[in-house]
């Protein structure tokens, strides 16, 4: 039957209170039931300890712990087995006197119940929890086996036996530098990865013009920069206090241009240095 909304809450609470009151019994070999009917299924109480009595009973005959892959082989059959098919596009609870049927979609981190409200997700927890927390560790299992393993869209440091000099360190150093303040995102970082140096050796840094009229680069200590600015010692990894580094889907490579640009640059400031005298 149409209630209206101040009804619809009503029961709601009253649901909910009932809910908070019922008692569980937990017998020795751990599996639970409701006390007041002796149910490990029960529809009054609305409690649903089948899956959990499952993983119980099973830990009792095996006289340990369950693995991953036999807690998701329990879990597969009982669904199987069940007939219940979870529709993503509404709420688990659609249907049912508690749900006031909000149009809205919150779905569970675990990705595998939605609800409309708060109510429905709290009226439905004691059920889910059973299953929440398997269900989310397969998806993020899931995400990791799906992330591209290409350099380009690598969260895992390159071989840094890349055999550059000193002087083209510290040219690629400077460009990337000078390339972040001209507004080029992700300059420094992207270098010092590739370099598999902490970025503040570049961004702490300083570009120092010579008598010749070139520039040099002098890196920025990150030790002394942890100590001054933040009140910690820096224990020396490339990415100390800061998150894991992603590169882009279009990486600029910074090792060929320290290869091909060095060299190039230098003959040009040797030549004006020489045709002013300087040399």
């Amino acid at each position: 039957d149409a209630i209206c909304h101040g009804c619809c809450d009503s029961l709601t609470k009253k649901c909910l209170d009932s809910l908070d009151k019922t008692e569980i019994k937990v017998l020795d070999d751990d599996t639970s039931f409701c006390s007041l009917h002796g149910l490990e299924c029960c529809d009054i109480c609305m409690v649903d300890f089948t899956l959990t009595n499952l993983f119980a009973r099973e830990r009792a005959a095996l006289g340990r712990d369950l693995t991953d892959a036999e807690h998701e082989a329990i879990t597969a059959e009982y669904y199987a087995g069940s007939g219940i098919r979870i529709n993503p596009k509404i709420c688990i609870l659609d249907g049912l006197s508690i749900c006031p049927r909000s149009g809205r979609k919150l779905r569970c981190p675990c990705n595998e119940v939605t609800y409309c409200s708060k109510a429905c997700q709290k009226h439905h927890w004691p059920i889910h929890k059973m299953t929440c927390k398997v269900h989310r560790s397969k998806k993020e299992k899931k995400i990791q086996q799906n992330a591209p393993t290409t350099s380009q869209h690598s969260s895992q440091p390159p071989t840094h036996d890349h055999g550059l000099s000193e002087e083209e360190l510290d040219y690629i150093r400077m460009e990337a530098f000078m390339a972040e303040n001209r507004g080029v995102k992700h300059a420094i970082a992207e270098c010092a990865w590739q370099l598999g140096e902490h970025p503040l050796v570049i961004g702490g840094g300083t570009i120092v013009l010579s008598m010749s009229g070139g520039e040099k680069f002098e890196k920025g200590d990150v030790a002394k920069i942890y100590r001054e600015q933040f009140g910690v010692e820096y224990d020396g990894s490339p990415r100390f206090g800061m998150k894991p580094y992603v590169q882009e889907k279009t990486p600029f490579d910074w090792i060929a241009k320290a290869k091909g640009g060095r060299p190039r640059k230098k003959e040009y400031f040797e030549k004006r240095a020489t045709e002013l005298g300087l040399m």
